[in-house]
């Protein structure tokens, strides 16, 4: 029982200790909403792109914005003129959103 217990923190811990993507390659910063938001293509996935809103007020505490999720598919068109394909777009627990875009031919 002790094992099983032992087991199920250490995977409880490898899983919140995840890592953020750091931004690299061409950062685009786009307003959204009065939401100061960077756009970078993902060094870890091919094809795949991030977004991630930034707290320029430093207020460790503030609650989040109503529909992140809206303002992210903003975000990505205003910086890429792309689409977001929504059927895979994931959000991390960080808070940052990937996606793969599609962009018009």
């Amino acid at each position: 029982m002790r094992l099983v217990f032992a087991a199920l923190m250490m995977s409880m811990a490898m899983a919140s200790s995840a890592v953020a993507e750091a931004p690299a390659g061409e950062i685009k910063k786009i307003t959204v909403l009065g939401r100061e938001w960077l756009v970078w293509p993902s060094t870890r996935v091919p094809g795949e792109h991030v977004a991630r809103r930034q707290n320029v007020e430093l207020l460790p505490e503030r609650p989040p914005a109503v529909l992140t999720v809206r303002q992210a598919m903003r975000a990505y068109r205003g910086a890429t003129g792309c689409t977001a394909n929504y059927d895979v777009m994931y959000r991390t627990d960080n808070g940052d959103y990937h996606t793969v875009l599609i962009c018009p031919r």
